[in-house]
């Protein structure tokens, strides 16, 4: 079989006795044309969807595909098994066949499912593992599941569940009491410190995803030693909501052959690239951290409702660059519709993989983004659903999580950063938290935290910090929230009579979509050097904005933020970019920055060669030379450019305390830097 160190896996739909008959041989020769690796084939997808489907439909998939085995590995292909459906997606009109005695999923509102199934139920685990047992027989490469085996999602339901009476029966017997439906949620759901039915809620849940792998895992296991079972994932922090521990899930389903997963990337459809890049830093990466570090990641790169009217080929190639920081061994590459209408040869994007696959061998073959992430430790934790505080108590959706604020923020700023989820060894450090992710470790490990790093809080945090009574350790006393659009602030000014961007007193606008904002109250002896004020329209000062406190940490009061994969668009702007550079700067972070350009994102690793830093331009202007600060700044880089065709050495000039690197950059293209060891003499700017 092929083993180019990239690997393109084609999500191929046919629909068996409709157009199999052109479209095997369109397959044939789309592996050829586009340089693909592996096949996963669909099996009673989306529009074909039949249900649950029985055995004798499966059988015609079966034959498909084992023929597609014969014909592609005569080429060096492998296959792979896309099953569309395990709990099911949605309802979608359908309901169970006539036999299929499964029990229903059922939501916080006692509402049951017509056609998704309860996790739990002993017919759907004996169905589904028979499903997969006899895909297991073809020897297959991987056998997918999708990303409905979750207990959120399941329309038309409210939320998900699953609350049915097995259920019930078993948060009664952790609760000790018989429980309803509704005191259950109510306790689920109680603003303020978590209540006991919170735990039960998210182990039970856990333990039942937990048991359902098991079950799919041990299947494939007990007909093949070698094929590999991978998973689709959601969103992190909805997933947080249903008590997902990654590694336990991913290693039940692997069954003792490596985890492999399909990261979600959130781009079903074009949009700017920068939009693009604040959910892949705030969704995809953070799945990254959260799995186990060996999982092979194919991420999902889907043009859904599909053709270019969902996303250019250009658009497209943009995703396979950008995703390379995840660490990949391939991509799934699902790009025409699934309703049986075949490969579209007229889209073209079979040339575009083709031509982009080299850049991808050679980047992946190099091992750098392999090597230890560099950046502002972003605070993060899979537990988070544990231990926040519910604001309402009214909707599951306020047990997500939102901590991932600062990797949306700071890679648009020309800041690398890299997700943290143990912040006890940190020493030396710039560190970043939001959100309520403070709740997750004891005062021990936060004093230790603040003392031995510099850190950067945002409001919610702070108010975290605050709400534990440990505000003294970020040099606070108290905080009270001034409200967006309320009168009480307008713009942030700066103080002190520094100098951005060619101004004194350069002001930045915080109305609208800038988010609520803390007035912090700081305690009597904390030395505070502030950044930024905030004023109100009559140009009165309101509150001290961006402040540092004792030299290490940053109050970055903003809160109130909305929920991943979103960043307000006021606190993006080239007057914040240059204070949060100063600031870092002063705090001698310990990695190279972009300077003065939106969207040109870093993202920096260290191995045994040297520093590398990938730079994605997600801005749609072209980058016409870069300025980096960077420590030791060397005589020349290495770069090599994903719109070039091979590597070339960059000689640099000292920039501003940085160096100026002559790097010509197109809008959505990517630039592997090198840097070398020998430091560069101060000349002339």
């Amino acid at each position: 079989m092929k083993h180019d160190p990239f690997q393109y896996i084609f999500r191929f739909c046919c629909d068996p006795g409709f157009n199999d008959g052109t479209e095997v041989p369109a397959l044939l020769r789309y592996v050829d044309e586009a340089r693909i690796d592996d096949v996963a084939v669909f099996a009673n997808v989306e529009e074909l969807n039949t249900g649950h489907m029985a055995f004798e439909e499966q059988d015609v998939y079966l034959e498909l595909m084992r023929t597609l085995t014969r014909l592609l590995a005569e080429k060096g292909v492998s296959l792979s098994v896309n099953q569309w459906h395990s709990v099911m997606h949605a309802d979608l009109g359908k309901r169970f066949a006539p036999g299929q005695n499964f029990r229903p999923m059922v939501d916080p509102e006692g509402r049951a499912s017509e056609l998704c199934v309860c996790p739990l139920c002993e017919n759907w685990q004996a169905y589904i593992s028979r499903l997969y047992a006899r895909y297991a027989a073809l020897e297959p490469s991987i056998l997918w599941v999708e990303d409905d085996f979750r207990l959120h999602n399941h329309a038309p339901l409210a939320w998900g569940g699953c609350f049915c009476e097995r259920h019930m029966a078993l948060y009664s017997a952790a609760a000790g009491k018989t429980l309803t439906r509704e005191e259950f949620v109510r306790g689920v759901l109680q603003p303020g410190e978590p209540h006991p039915y919170r735990k039960i809620w998210l182990d039970v849940s856990r333990d039942t995803m937990l048991r359902a792998a098991a079950a799919i895992g041990g299947a494939v296991r007990a007909v093949s030693a070698k094929a590999k079972v991978g998973l689709m994932s959601s969103a992190p922090h909805i997933h947080a909501a249903e008590g997902r521990d990654w590694h336990a899930l991913l290693h039940t389903l692997a069954a003792g052959r490596p985890p492999v997963d399909r990261v979600h990337l959130p781009g079903y459809q074009e949009a700017s690239p920068a939009g693009y890049m604040q959910g892949f830093n705030m969704v995809s990466m953070l799945t990254r951290a959260f799995l186990p570090p060996e999982t092979e990641v194919y991420p999902e790169l889907e043009n859904f409702p599909f053709s270019r009217f969902s996303k250019s080929r250009r658009f497209t190639r943009f995703q396979l660059l950008s995703a390379l920081p995840l660490d990949l061994a391939g991509m799934t590459i699902d790009l025409y519709d699934l309703n049986g209408n075949g490969i579209v040869w007229e889209d073209g994007y079979q040339q575009m993989l083709r031509d982009t696959k080299d850049y991808l061998n050679a980047l992946t073959k190099g091992g750098v983004f392999k090597g230890e992430r560099q950046g502002v430790r972003v605070l993060c934790s899979p537990q988070s659903a544990y231990t926040l505080h519910t604001p309402e108590g009214r909707r599951m959706e306020e047990l997500y999580p939102n901590e991932a604020f600062w990797a949306g923020l700071l890679p648009a700023m020309g800041v690398p950063y890299a997700y943290c989820s143990d912040p006890a060894p940190l020493a030396g450090q710039v560190v970043a938290a939001a959100g309520q992710v403070l709740r997750n470790w004891n005062a021990e490990t936060l004093e230790r935290l603040f003392r031995n790093n510099f850190v950067l809080l945002t409001g919610d945090a702070l108010e975290t910090l605050c709400d534990r009574g440990l505000g003294g350790l970020a040099g606070v006393e108290g905080a009270r929230w001034l409200l967006q659009d309320s009168g009480a602030f307008a713009y942030e000014q700066v103080s002190g009579g520094r100098e951005y961007c060619g101004r004194r007193h350069a002001r930045a606008s915080a109305v609208l979509v800038a988010g609520d904002a803390l007035e912090v109250r700081y305690a009597p002896g904390a030395q505070v050097e502030e950044y930024t004020a905030l004023y109100d329209s009559y140009r009165r000062r309101a509150a001290p904005c961006q402040a540092v406190v004792d030299g290490r940490v940053l109050i970055y009061p903003f809160g109130h933020l909305p929920e991943p994969p979103a960043i307000p668009p006021m606190l993006l702007n080239s007057v914040r970019q240059a204070v949060l550079q100063d600031v870092l700067h002063a705090a001698n972070a310990p990695f190279p920055m972009v300077v003065g350009q939106p969207y040109l994102e870093p993202y920096c690793f260290c191995d045994g060669a040297g520093l590398h830093l990938y730079l994605v331009n997600a801005a749609t202007d072209p980058v016409d030379g870069a300025a980096l600060a960077v420590r030791n700044a060397p005589e020349q880089v290495r770069a090599f450019c994903s719109h070039r065709g091979g590597a070339e050495h960059l000689p640099c000039r000292a920039h501003s305390g940085g160096v100026w690197v002559p790097l010509a950059l197109p809008s959505m293209e990517t630039a592997l830097l090198t840097f070398s060891s020998s430091p560069l003499q101060e000349g002339p700017t």
